[in-house]
């Protein structure tokens, strides 16, 4: 009977020990996938505001130009991917991971047309056409 005892408090101590582990490593687990989250939408956020803010300087910038260029260059990855940058109906900021972010540019996509897509992984031109009121993006 002795033995049969020290089996059952042996596995008993066995089961509560591993429970144990899984739920504290369970629980790093969700803070860390929770940080690589808020990492990935802040990034998509800030890449965003940076877009915009530079597509505002260059259609203020030049007031006697027809076309205007400017290149940005954007990190290539941000917590484990990269962005893909389009214009259309506003500014959308995107990862491969369906995580996604979008602005108006200030209400620019209400006064001129928008169009273009570009990846963060090669520099990403911003072309403003003064004629044409167009503003356009690629790689």
């Amino acid at each position: 009977m002795k033995g049969q005892s020290l089996i059952m408090q042996f596995i008993m101590f066995f089961v509560i020990g591993f429970a144990l582990f899984l739920t504290v490593g369970s629980f790093f687990r969700y803070q860390a996938d929770r940080s690589a989250s808020e990492i990935v939408s802040d990034s998509l956020r800030l890449t965003n505001s940076y877009i915009s803010s530079a597509s505002i300087t260059l259609i203020d910038s030049c007031k006697k130009c027809d076309e205007i260029t400017y290149k940005i260059t954007l990190p290539n990855r941000t917590a484990g991917s990269f962005f893909e940058v389009f214009l259309q109906n506003g500014l959308n900021v995107s990862t491969p991971e369906n995580k996604f972010f979008t602005s108006s540019i200030h209400k620019l996509n209400f006064t001129a047309s928008l169009s273009g897509s570009a990846a963060s992984n090669k520099p990403i031109n911003l072309t403003y056409k003064k004629n044409n009121n167009q503003l356009s993006i690629n790689s």
